[in-house]
């Protein structure tokens, strides 16, 4: 699609990977390598041209990008003179194009330069972020380093979000680790001191009680209960306690 003044509608996608390199690919039977770029088709937004563009050219599908932003406006570059087709019905004097940075979320072995019935490139290789301006024909600089300047905040940002949100998923994991390793630690403890106590509540009682019948002899000196005393309180299962008798001045045993 062509306006009035003779530029046609185009989308340009810059493809980034996870360490912000960019999508560099040559151009079928050339030495010339630029972004892939198509034309808008009438019924169809800019979005919707360059999804269709990616696929065709590219060969990756939405599911395998993440849309990180686009330019505001259109950007314009005209074609030498030596590429305008004065023959052609309404002749096209350059491109007029809206920008899209997209980043790469799937693996490499998902590109595929050949479906399309006619293939825009046969290779491709990831460059740094500037690089292109060095690389691209002339007549394109312009226009690439415009889109380059624009987009490089929106990289920038998306990567520290990214980066932001990695370090909280790593920090929730580690809190959330620590909290379920003190829970576990806390039940083990319950549970070792119930099977203690259920399989061995004589023992238990005997230990209380003996460590009672201690502190009664080393605060004392009058005489210690007798053996039958104590063996017929350990039968009853019954915590004793000392009580002095007023008229024979010996302990006592009496349950509390």
């Amino acid at each position: 699609m062509i306006d009035s003044e003779g530029y046609r509608l185009n989308v340009g996608i810059i493809l980034c990977n996870a360490e912000g390199r960019l999508f560099w690919a040559k151009r079928i039977g050339q030495h010339s390598w630029q972004f892939p770029q198509g034309g808008i088709r009438r019924d169809e937004s800019p979005e919707q041209a360059m999804f269709r563009e990616l696929a065709e050219e590219v060969g990756l599908r939405p599911e395998h990008v993440q849309v990180i932003g686009s330019t505001r406006g259109w950007l314009r570059y005209r074609l030498p003179k030596r590429l305008i087709r004065e023959s052609c019905q309404q002749v096209c004097i350059g491109q007029k194009q809206i920008w899209f940075l997209l980043r790469m979320r799937c693996d490499e072995e998902a590109v595929q330069l050949d479906l399309s019935e006619r293939p825009e490139f046969d290779h491709w290789q990831w460059v740094d972020y500037w690089y292109p301006l060095r690389a691209v024909v002339p007549f394109k600089r312009h226009v690439y380093w415009r889109a380059l300047h624009e987009l490089a905040p929106l990289l920038s940002t998306s990567a520290l979000s990214r980066r932001v949100s990695v370090r909280r998923h790593a920090e929730n994991h580690a809190a959330e680790a620590a909290r379920t390793s003190t829970v576990i630690q806390h039940v083990t403890v319950l549970q070792m001191q119930r099977v203690e106590n259920s399989q061995n509540p004589v023992i238990t009682r005997m230990v209380v009680a003996t460590r009672r019948l201690s502190t009664l002899d080393s605060s004392s000196s009058s005489a210690t209960p007798t053996v039958p005393e104590t063996i017929a309180a350990l039968e009853e299962g019954l915590e004793a306690r000392p009580s002095r008798s007023a008229t024979s001045g010996r302990h006592r045993w009496s349950p509390r």
